[in-house]
């Protein structure tokens, strides 16, 4: 039998997830061990007195001191480092500030992209938890759960539509071809598709909705609609790269590119009058923040040319904020309508309220509040 310095003992060890929430280890831990949760607390806490509420890791984080982290690593005998490699919310950043060990619970922010993830249950644990690190859903590893924080967390199984592994797959070498530009031109391109999804299928039509029978929530399209649009949200990506590359030359015309998008699509109507038609709204505002020429002394942003990777980043517009962590769906978009609420008021914008120039009921260049 092993025990730590509290006598508490834990003769099995559950694996470390990457990326997982704090709260979640220890609830498995203590699980794996039939130990009641609050026991995990209370030995990371020595001396606390009065009772200890029972906590779920998807309502609520726990947050320790940096005292209690050393509890913890000797508690699951593994080193401190490998913990806090692990646990995001071990870092320095996100410690309490106490000379003595400290343990505090808060529930998890209600803001988009706050709650944690469901872990994929086929490459991880089933009831484990991520940290979401500012994502509200992201294909796993193992490319066949979707891993979804919005509505208390859901998974979504991949297996029975392969094209969505052949866009993760596309996703992946155009992340590792591109650095965080690839990734961030995949999130903008997400932004586009999800507008044609809630405007009424604009683009994906029976396409989209054939797979989401397939993946079988037929009461809850609207959960799968990130899922459903990815395939087109990779290859939109995979144009708007072309874009980027063009846009800095002499003569480059986003008509010629707005009809080649168009082409590939399938879809004529998002080329018709720089996003006159509903339509076509969505590429009509990226356009808008894509169009600028480059900065003198910025670098060439051509694979392979001067300061690669960086350089590439350094084209980016500047609505762009580079991600702290590399992989799929990290980087954010310049896009900042919010999937799940109105994309439109009635007939005017709900940022601007139809104040700017030509602002009607779609997002036009001339509109800043988006």
């Amino acid at each position: 039998m092993r025990k730590s310095s509290s006598g508490l003992d834990l003769p099995l060890r559950v694996p470390l997830i990457a990326g997982e929430t704090t709260a979640s280890y220890l609830a498995r831990t203590a699980a794996a061990n039939g130990l009641a949760y609050t026991a995990m607390l209370r030995a990371l806490q020595p001396g606390r007195r009065g009772r200890l509420p029972p906590l779920r890791p998807v309502a609520a984080e726990v947050y320790l001191s940096r005292e209690s982290v050393r509890l913890l690593a000797e508690l699951v005998h593994r080193p401190v480092d490998q913990v806090v490699r692990a646990l995001p919310n071990l870092r320095d950043e996100h410690l309490l500030a106490s000379e003595q060990p400290r343990v505090r619970s808060s529930a998890w922010p209600s803001g988009f992209g706050q709650a944690p993830l469901p872990a994929c249950p086929v490459c991880m644990e089933g009831g484990a938890w991520l940290v979401s690190l500012g994502r509200r859903w992201t294909p796993c590893g193992c490319g066949r759960r979707w891993m979804v924080g919005d509505r208390g967390g859901y998974l979504v199984d991949v297996t029975p539509v392969p094209q969505l592994g052949r866009a993760w797959r596309r996703h992946k070498v155009l992340v590792h071809r591109l650095g965080p530009v690839g990734d961030a031109l995949v999130a903008d391109a997400h932004q586009v598709a999800l507008w044609w999804w809630v405007h009424r299928r604009q683009v994906g039509g029976t396409t989209w909705r054939h797979r989401e029978d397939a993946l079988g929530m037929p009461k809850g399209r609207r959960l799968t609609a990130p899922v459903v649009v990815y395939p087109e949200a990779v290859a939109l990506a995979e144009a708007m790269w072309s874009w980027e590359q063009r846009r800095h030359r002499p003569g480059a015309d986003a008509q010629v590119w707005l009809e080649e998008v168009a082409e590939q699509l399938g879809a004529p109507q998002v080329a018709v009058g720089r996003g006159l038609r509903r339509e076509g709204a969505p590429l009509a505002y990226w356009l808008a923040h894509h169009t600028v020429a480059e900065p003198v002394g910025r670098g060439r942003a051509g694979e392979g040319g001067p300061g690669g990777v960086e350089a590439r980043w350094a084209r980016l517009p500047e609505g762009h904020r580079r991600p702290a962590e590399s992989g799929l769906f990290q980087a954010g978009s310049c896009l900042s309508w919010v999937y799940g609420r109105p994309l439109t008021s009635v007939e005017v914008c709900p940022r601007c309220g139809g104040r700017a120039p030509s602002c009607r009921w779609v997002p036009s260049p001339a509109c800043t509040g988006l």
